[in-house]
């Protein structure tokens, strides 16, 4: 998947009409007629539309997306646009998961292995991209990140490397009352997965049904 190759030399500006589109209304498509009653009239700030269709803000006829509408609310907006960046350079975070907070030189590197640009194009479109950064919220995805890491590695391990078996007893359930003696155990496969979630889900739906 290619990244965005659309980049603004004026990163100032890209972030002033951004924050100009909050208190703007939707309109049908935003053209440079738009960027013009926003105060944006000089012909460099035509690449602005071209950067908000790169990030998904807009489609390839210049209308407002659902992720616009939704960024002009401002405690949605940043993270809405951390999701649209996240999405927008999937590759430059496959290489770095936290490239929001790589410098402009060394994002260029990780660029410049993505595109056949220029070095000045690079560097630009590094600098868009960081600009637009500055202006999202990445924390949910700092948090489930951090909590992954947190995870000891034996949590995650498969079933399958648990032990030879695969099955997983369960304590012996409590003889109900006037039962003397009766008990009984519970043997579960569970599936083969690094994701500790399955496990706690599995878990807490017996204790709910068996173990009340």
């Amino acid at each position: 998947m290619a990244i965005p190759e659309s980049y603004v030399s004026n990163v100032g500006n890209l972030s002033k009409f951004l924050e100009e589109i909050r208190t703007a209304g939707v309109p049908e498509r935003v053209t440079f007629e738009f960027l013009k009653t926003l105060g944006f009239k000089g012909s460099n700030n035509r690449p602005i539309i071209s950067v908000l269709k790169g990030i998904g803000f807009l489609d390839a006829n210049g209308t407002p997306t659902q992720a616009y509408r939704s960024f002009r609310d401002p405690n949605l907006g940043p993270k809405v646009l951390a999701h649209s960046l996240r999405t927008a350079y999937a590759d430059i975070y496959m290489a770095n998961t936290r490239a929001h907070d790589l410098s402009i030189d060394k994002l260029k590197g990780i660029i410049a292995t993505k595109t056949s640009k220029g070095d000045v194009v690079v560097r630009l479109i590094a600098s868009t991209f960081k600009a637009l950064t500055k202006l999202a919220d990445f924390s949910e995805q700092a948090d489930e990140t951090e909590n992954q890491s947190n995870t000891p590695a034996e949590k995650l391990k498969p079933v399958s490397d648990i032990g030879n078996n695969d099955a997983l007893p369960l304590h012996p359930l409590r003889p109900s009352a006037g039962v003397a003696g009766f008990h009984y155990n519970i043997q579960i496969h569970l599936p083969t997965t690094t994701d500790i979630t399955v496990y706690n889900a599995i878990f807490k739906s017996l204790r709910e049904h068996l173990l009340s």
